[in-house]
């Protein structure tokens, strides 16, 4: 009788009082006052009967669902989450304190494109850094970048090629936090579309320019669209490599505070600062641009008329 004080009765959801007549479930263990049993004429979890669930079980995971012990479900990717987990390990979620679930559900089949490792352990070292500090600084997409890290980190020069880095470039770079390589990336661009530019302009001068300055223009354009697109293939070859040792530097920084502690919450909340993505940037920037573009086209037009 003890061990059921305080326990919610199924039926009327009162708490079962010392002396108070109670009934219970002879399959899985749940209390009942007598009345409110006679008034249900079965136990309320009999369709749990069949599974083995018992009473403990639920009241356990009732009570983790208050004490932050149960696992926490990403809302997006629907993975099952540590309960101390500050992000999704899959997707890179931020995990908020009301995302929890008393019952454990099946987590996505584990695979090195569905786990956050890609296939590497948790506890592995590359070059010094464990892969989940690595995890943590990547998010989402770890599971791509902690295997060619683990070429490079055993020393393969250039490991994979990276497509969002051969068309986007600079925009890709700062993406990912590389801001300074983004900018020099984005000035390089600039410049080598300089000569389309001015190709396209020399249209809209007032005197038409000569045949062979447009042959010259022409020819210049040609060149800078072949080094365009040798500067593509540079960042899809070298883009791996560069942020594995960009994301080590960065790590080690962090590491060598003073009043860094690896395993606390505030660490973890560092890093996933300090590294991930910087969408608002690229949005801004994207922006910027057509704007940008759109009234050069507007000035090019009021000066034609």
């Amino acid at each position: 009788m003890g061990d059921f004080i305080g326990s919610i009765c199924p039926v009327c959801e009162k708490k079962i009082l010392p002396q108070e007549d109670i009934v219970v479930c002879p399959v899985c263990g749940a209390p009942y006052h007598r009345s409110c049993y006679q008034q249900a004429g079965h136990c309320l979890f009999i369709e749990q009967h069949a599974q083995g669930v018992s009473w403990e079980q639920r009241r356990t995971q009732q009570e983790q669902k208050f004490d932050g012990s149960a696992a926490r479900r990403c809302p997006k990717c629907a993975t099952v989450n540590p309960p101390e987990g500050l992000f999704c390990e899959i997707c890179g979620y931020r995990l908020q304190e009301g995302e929890q679930s008393g019952e454990i559900p099946d987590p996505i089949s584990p695979s090195a494109y569905t786990t956050p490792y890609g296939g590497l352990s948790p506890d592995e070292e590359l070059s010094g850094i464990p892969v989940r500090e690595l995890t943590l600084y990547i998010g989402e997409n770890s599971f791509y970048f902690l295997p060619h890290f683990k070429a490079i980190s055993r020393g393969a020069r250039m490991s994979g090629w990276s497509w969002p880095a051969f068309l986007f470039r600079g925009f890709y770079y700062l993406y990912r936090k590389r801001y300074g390589m983004g900018i020099l990336l984005l000035l390089l661009t600039a410049a080598l579309g300089l000569p389309g530019l001015f190709y396209s302009l020399s249209f809209f001068s007032g005197s038409p320019p000569s045949a062979e300055s447009l042959w010259r223009l022409s020819r210049l354009q040609m060149v800078s669209s072949f080094l365009s697109l040798a500067l593509s293939a540079g960042c899809a070859l070298f883009f791996n490599g560069g942020y594995f040792r960009h994301a080590l530097h960065q790590i080690q920084k962090l590491r060598k505070r003073p009043d860094t502690d690896i395993w606390s919450p505030e660490y973890t909340l560092s890093l996933s600062k300090k590294g991930r993505t910087n969408r608002l940037l690229v949005i801004l920037l994207i922006a910027g641009l057509f704007i940008l573009s759109s009234l050069l086209s507007l000035y090019l037009s009021v000066s034609v008329w």
